[in-house]
């Protein structure tokens, strides 16, 4: 068999990932950054399994969502099954059943892989790494804005720069489509239009309605109203009925308390043409991005209606992060960590010792590799940077030193001193 038809045997599904010991250990490190704010906010982690049935999760998954969902037969009842391709219905479950005598609110949280087909050809990746919150029980304006500096502080922990918070509000639009009698088709297609800010088709679309002048220019306006807090000021002077004066009170107090948390005005900007999952989201929505990410790496927003489904009406409102789109970013300029503390070498004919001591200083939590078998001095060098490893230890007659392989030089220590 030739080379190249044994690499063709090799090849990874595309997007997917592996990763070798350093990457491993760099996301492990971005995980329990995140794993540490959501902690410190009181958010307690959750499991959630890897394989569910389709009939349950429709429940909470649009059809186009479902689509996008890798499924597979259980052969044990002949029901469909799917890969978990988003966490929060299964999360809502949880609340409506394990979780359903514990009082409201929750604060969960959860780090979990996710599966999906992909929709957008600029983004292929099959296998990703979610880390979010989840707020059940609240329908207040303070409970989004602290999602919302939950969100931020968890970006910024993880060492990314640039981070902002585009904020809009779901609402407004449906004030605007109320005033307007748009059928459930036309919204669909004038959302889509305004996700990818093209008022030209918006234009297109509203032009084969009856809508008013005046209706037609505000939701032709929602392309437009972008940019700073003082676009709230803009969108209510021309707010037509009180479902979108509502909707703005409701992002101006939801300002105010984020700062009250921290968040800084230039963290936070406004987008009330942001609508993607216009249907499943009840009231704020926001998209996070970081300086280097080509695309959102958080979304999030309110969703009164989810947790309902499943048999326990709550309100709730929380987050995803795209964990490795972050990873990404952080790689290019972030240290390789130190994976084990020392690296004992024992050049005496007495194992046992040798042993005894890596046991020692594993009992005082020193991360220790022992050599079992002998690697020359000239070879160590590369060894150490290949298992980033910190110091060597070596231990042979003339008791134990610290190994400078560099200067092929050793230092006399103690245990005790290490």
């Amino acid at each position: 068999m030739s080379k190249q038809s044994i690499d063709n045997m090799l090849f990874l599904p595309a997007g997917v990932f592996e990763m070798t010991p350093a990457r491993a250990a760099f996301v492990r490190k971005v995980e329990e950054v995140v794993l540490g704010v959501f902690q410190l906010w009181g958010y307690q982690e959750v499991r959630t399994p890897s394989l569910e049935y389709v009939d349950t999760m429709s429940r909470g998954l649009a059809s186009d969502e479902l689509d996008m969902a890798f499924k597979l037969v259980d052969r044990g009842t002949g029901k469909m099954m799917l890969l978990r391709s988003d966490v929060t219905p299964q999360v809502a479950r949880m609340a409506s059943l394990a979780l359903s005598r514990t009082p409201l609110p929750l604060r969960l949280s959860y780090l979990a892989d996710v599966y999906r087909n992909p929709d957008d050809p600029s983004h292929p990746r099959r296998e990703m790494i979610q880390a979010g919150i989840e707020l059940m029980g609240i329908d207040d304006p303070q409970a989004d804005a602290e999602v919302l500096a939950v969100g931020v502080e968890a970006l910024r922990k993880m060492g990314t720069s640039g981070v902002r918070m585009s904020v809009g509000q779901v609402q407004y639009a449906r004030g605007l489509f109320e005033e307007a009698g748009l059928g459930k088709s036309v919204e669909d297609l004038i959302v889509e239009a305004a996700c990818r800010k093209d008022h030209s088709e918006m234009e297109r679309i509203l032009e084969q309605t009856d809508t008013s002048a005046g209706i037609r220019e505000g939701i032709l306006v929602l392309t437009e109203l972008t940019g700073t807090v003082d676009v709230l000021d803009r969108a209510g002077a021309v707010a037509p009925n009180d479902t979108c004066r509502s909707a703005i009170e409701n992002l101006r107090e939801i300002f105010a308390l984020a700062g009250s948390y921290g968040v800084r005005a230039d963290h936070l900007s406004v987008d009330l043409g942001e609508l993607a999952a216009f249907r499943y989201h009840t009231g704020v929505v926001f998209t996070g991005f970081v300086s280097g990410a080509g695309r959102a790496v958080l979304r999030g927003g309110r969703y009164d209606n989810l947790v309902g489904k499943y048999g326990r009406q709550a309100p709730a409102t929380g987050f995803a992060i795209d964990l490795l789109e972050v990873v990404e970013i952080l790689s290019g300029h972030g240290t390789v960590a130190i994976a084990v503390d020392y690296l004992l070498v024992n050049r005496t004919t007495d194992r046992e010792k040798g042993l005894k001591l890596s046991v020692e200083l594993r009992s005082r939590n020193r991360k220790t590799l022992y050599l079992i078998r002998d690697i020359p001095d000239e070879e160590l060098g590369a060894y150490i940077e290949a298992h980033r490893i910190g110091q060597v230890l070596l231990l042979d007659k003339d008791g134990l030193s610290i190994l400078d392989t560099a200067k092929n030089v050793k230092r006399p220590c103690k245990i005790k001193d290490l």
